[in-house]
């Protein structure tokens, strides 16, 4: 099999499908593919969901079968990393424990002193790069309440294996879920192939943070030397001819030799791009991996997530910018991103002499190694597809260990989910705890309350203040009668809606809200407030209205409320996709407690040749 024509994949992509649809059959779980895109020659990509679940994955490739193996690889890459249960999905305390463990069967119970007096590596490494007037003691109190479980210890720790030493470091599963993310999680068909892609996306987004945080200029490779490639050119040349787009192809290897290309999409008719960065030890596959990562869920002529260039916009230096693009791979970059005064000169990439994955892991990990790096793993290939957590101190952080502003937002998120989830103690303190957290964090326009409570729904019957946090404020303003508060947070909302509004009845009514409000600031009587607005609406908007707002002491509560985690007794139990994702939770933690890799046993990967 010559693995350069499989593009460096270990088995034929149709193998891959198939055996992953087996896998995830057999444990009574049924996948449906979705949204498939092809709006140029060579690109596609499609959507693999977990039925009844909002549990998703994407795929990319230059087929359909790479693409469908890539969706697949990273469902099994998530699932059996428990990615998207560990910072964002909450269950029952007996889910949590189901199986007797809360993140795997070789969990260990940290208590403080453990974490202090650790002669561990991570451990280690982490307490010696903290600032000298840093408080230990202080900042593991702030990380105990990131956990949003209640255990019996301080900490949850799992082990990882270090490369490098081959010791075991037992590493709080919460730092490393806020701290890494996703970031290092990898499947593939074999461990050599999986590691190899988890180290290049470590790599990546190394390179992505650097560029962004340091203004690095890097080269332009120039298009005499992609037209060598064919197949390159060829997909460059697919998307330039449908429309007035410019693909801009740079080397982002730092001039240290890192594997790391960059891809500027140009679109010139309205001054927008998209910018995506890839890794890959071989050239062609990295650029080819960065194109498709480009229209991966894309329609080329309605791209999404695009920024407008603006010569002095300063948003790239908001870290709500730099997680957007680590997380959702859209964001803003410094204009010297796009300058031609190159921090390096591009000097080619080497051509590639490796026959395996497992001779290109060895040059990757010995090129770590020799820039004093550790290299950890975690292996949690449980339902038997080679799937690794991959962590490099000091270049897979995407947040580090003491960034306090971060830790006490994530503590009081879980605070404020778990008034959420069960509001038939709600008061008006814990309204206001509420509303003071919405005015810390930075969400978006559309979100909703149950994306708030990381709550997976289905479009239903709903209290209309749900469907978006502005209007949950405006309601919680409301219901403590703060009609001033409640007239500016609703009139800012709307004045955006009407901006982009499709439904004019709907504009009606929120703008007869809105004066209604403004009215009820003035202690203006009922029947002074209904004259005035009869004038400008027609009756029955106003008498909705009034119906609806003139009694706030039920606003919260008059279609019912959560109750999290009783599902028999929620009034939204049948929007709710809750008990279907908890069954998914169920069915790994019981698949892992009844096949657990062996850490140790990682000592195989080496000698790596």
């Amino acid at each position: 099999m010559d693995i350069a024509k499989m593009n460096y994949k270990d088995a034929v992509p149709i193998n891959t499908i198939n055996k992953i649809r087996t896998i995830l059959g057999e444990s009574g779980l049924l996948t449906l593919e979705h949204n498939w895109k092809n709006s140029v020659a060579g690109f596609h990509s499609v959507s693999v969901i977990i039925e009844g679940t909002e549990l998703m994955t994407n795929g990319k490739g230059a087929s359909t079968q790479f693409a469908l193996a890539s969706a697949y690889g990273e469902l099994m890459e998530r699932l059996q990393n428990f990615c998207t249960f560990r910072l964002s999905m909450d269950f029952s305390p007996e889910t949590l424990n189901y199986q007797g463990f809360y993140y795997a069967p070789d969990e260990v119970v940290l208590s403080f002193d453990n974490i202090l007096n650790s002669k561990e590596d991570w451990l280690t490494w982490q307490l010696s790069h903290l600032k000298p007037e840093s408080n230990v003691t202080e900042l593991l109190k702030m990380w105990q309440k990131v956990s949003y479980e209640d255990i019996s210890g301080d900490f949850i720790a799992l082990p990882f294996f270090n490369l490098r030493n081959s010791k075991l470091s037992h590493i709080p599963m919460k730092m490393v879920s806020k701290m890494y993310m996703s970031n290092g999680m990898c499947a593939g068909n074999t461990a050599e192939e999986a590691l190899v892609q988890g180290i290049s996306e470590l790599l990546e987004r190394y390179v992505n943070k650097k560029v962004i945080r340091e203004k690095v200029v890097p080269p332009t490779i120039p298009r005499e030397y992609l037209r060598q490639i064919h197949r390159l050119d060829a997909m460059i040349s697919g998307i330039e001819m449908s429309g007035s787009f410019e693909v801009i192809i740079k080397d982002c290897s730092l001039g240290e030799g890192l594997p790391v290309v960059g891809v500027i999409l140009i679109n010139k008719s309205d001054q927008s791009y998209f910018v995506k960065f890839g890794a890959h030890p071989v050239f062609e596959i990295a650029a080819e991996r960065t194109l498709t990562e480009l229209l991966q869920g894309q329609d080329i002529h309605r791209m999404m997530g695009v920024r407008e260039f603006s010569y002095r916009n300063e948003e790239y230096n908001d870290p709500n910018n730099m997680m957007s693009i680590l997380v959702n791979g859209s964001g803003v970059y410094p204009t010297e991103f796009f300058s031609q005064n190159f921090s390096y000169e591009f000097q080619g990439f080497p051509k590639s002499v490796s026959s395996s994955n497992k001779s290109m892991l060895a040059k990757m990990v010995e090129a770590l190694f020799a820039k004093s790096y550790d290299v950890y793993i975690r292996d949690v290939s449980y339902l038997d597809f080679p799937a690794f957590h991959v962590i490099i101190p000091g270049l897979s952080e995407i947040e580090t260990f003491d960034d306090i502003n971060s830790i006490i937002e994530y503590a009081d998120f879980n605070k404020v989910r778990k008034y959420l989830r069960n509001m038939e103690n709600f008061n008006k303190e814990k309204a206001t705890e509420v509303i003071n957290f919405l005015k810390t964090i930075k969400y978006s326009p559309d979100a909703s309350v149950p994306e708030l409570m990381n709550l997976p729904v289905k479009d239903g019957d709903f209290p209309w203040y749900y469907s978006n946090l502005d209007l949950f404020v405006t309601a919680l303003y409301l219901w403590q009668k703060d009609y001033a508060n409640a007239y500016r947070v609703f009139t800012d909302y709307l004045a955006e809606r009407e901006a982009n509004a499709h439904r004019t009845g709907a504009i009606t009514y929120y703008k007869c809200l809105r004066d209604y409000i403004g009215a009820k600031m003035d202690k203006v009587s009922e029947k002074e407030i209904t004259e005035i607005l009869e004038i400008f609406y027609p009756a029955d908007i106003v008498q909705g209205v009034l119906n609806e707002f003139s009694d706030v002491k039920d606003l919260l509560t008059y279609k019912g409320y959560f109750s999290c985690w009783n599902c028999r007794s929620c009034p939204f139990r049948r929007q709710c996709l809750h008990p279907s994702t908890e069954r998914v939770y169920r069915i790994l933690k019981k698949r892992y407690a009844e096949n657990p890799p062996s850490q140790e046993a990682l000592f195989r990967l080496l000698p790596l040749e």
